[in-house]
């Protein structure tokens, strides 16, 4: 058994209860006050230098090993859901209206593991860790707020980590992909004006909820018939207002929407044709269209040395029957991406799924059950992988 297997055996009981702790106290978006003192007093008893940049939530723990050397970054993102918890746990959500079912519990307790783990081997370390325990990811804007701390400029880490719960995959397990790893975030707002009047004169008025129909169904040959078929994007329109009544063409529609992508070129195509079908889809009913583009995150792209660290720590950790390829990407999206325009990195997933059926329900999903084993596997490799790179 390896030095951080036998320390990871030694200090699970604490973190099962810090992992309950966690998840019985969610918090939302920014206002993780408490789980950032939590975090804080964790890392204070292990005797992990707290970062005195000034935070509004979370918290940057900083381990300097016996020797100077290289810096990386773990991260592990600590906000949770607006949601009821319906898993039936004995350590429920005691926040009303807020849970954890993503995992962040998960994540922010695998990251103080490994934090711990290498507080021990810490004679061992040339260089330094930073533990980043960030808020607001589901957001999609906590990683700006750390960019803007200025955590890069000051620290300079060679790369930064990120990992996150994955029901697709069993418990002990973890997944890598090599390049594309998760979608951009972009939104769309159509604002389709026409002309108001009767239900029973549709001639005489330009009718703002017939193109807005007839522009939902061509934003959809983008898909099919302009991205490449082995190409991956996503648009989605999620909201359509307008209209009073049954009988009342209105004079407005505004349709909203998500374009998720996992290469730049894409991204750029998905918008430029966005743009062109709306604009020319309204012109043709006689209608008009503001069109507002958002950018959101851009694509999680792995950095292939950084993921071949981290299969390399799992392989030893966990063995390399426990590291499972991911064939695609998710369409989803992560903040973390906006710590790879400042540094290479990756992400890896810790599978959660086990023979409970409520394992293997979807994130965000208000009864999912994790499989606690994902903390020991997230903090094996995050451990593992810094022994390692700075020994």
């Amino acid at each position: 058994m390896s030095k951080v297997n036998e320390l990871i055996q030694q200090y699970t009981s604490d973190a099962l209860e810090i992992r309950r702790h966690i998840h019985r106290h969610p918090e939302l978006s920014m206002e993780e006050k408490n789980t950032t003192e939590f975090i804080s007093q964790q890392l204070l008893k292990y005797g992990i230098e707290i970062s005195d940049i000034p935070f509004k939530s979370g918290v940057l723990g900083i381990l300097k090993g016996g020797e100077n050397g290289h810096t990386i970054l773990l991260r592990a993102d600590i906000d949770a859901l607006p949601m009821v918890e319906k898993s039936g746990l004995p350590f429920t959500s005691e926040n009303t209206g807020v849970c954890h079912s993503c995992g962040h519990d998960i994540h922010t307790t695998a990251l103080l593991l490994a934090a711990r783990v290498l507080t021990s081997l810490r004679d061992e370390l040339k260089g330094t860790v930073l533990f980043l325990f960030q808020p607001a990811e589901e957001r999609l804007s906590g990683s700006q707020m750390v960019i803007d701390s200025g955590v890069f400029e000051n620290y300079h880490p060679d790369f930064a980590v990120g990992l996150h719960c994955w029901p697709d995959i069993p418990a002990g397990t973890i997944g890598i992909r090599r390049g594309s790893f998760m979608a951009s975030s972009d939104t769309v707002k159509l604002t389709i004006r026409g002309k108001g009047g009767h239900g029973a004169h549709p001639h005489k008025s330009i009718d703002p909820v017939m193109t807005s129909a007839y522009i939902l169904t061509e934003l959809q040959t983008i898909i099919s018939r302009t991205i490449a078929p082995l190409d991956s994007a996503v648009l989605t329109i999620g909201k359509i207002t307008g209209g009073t009544a049954a009988n009342i063409i209105p004079d407005e529609v505004v349709m909203e929407g998500t374009v998720r992508t996992v290469s730049t070129e894409t991204r750029v195509l998905m918008e430029e044709k966005i743009r062109q079908i709306v604009s020319h889809g309204a012109a043709a009913m006689g209608a008009e269209c503001d069109i507002g583009y958002q950018k959101g995150v851009p694509a999680v792209v792995c950095d292939s040395h950084v993921v071949d660290l981290i299969e390399q720590a799992a392989a030893e950790e966990l063995g390399a029957d426990h590291v499972v390829t991911l064939a695609t990407p998710s369409m989803g999206s992560e903040d973390f991406a906006r710590y790879l325009e400042k540094v290479p990195g990756a992400m890896f997933r810790i599978g959660t799924r086990n023979d409970d059926p409520a394992s293997s329900r979807p994130l965000h999903n208000a009864g999912i059950v994790f499989d606690e084993q994902a903390i020991t596997s997230g903090a094996s490799v995050f451990a593992g992988l810094a022994l390692r790179y700075l020994h």
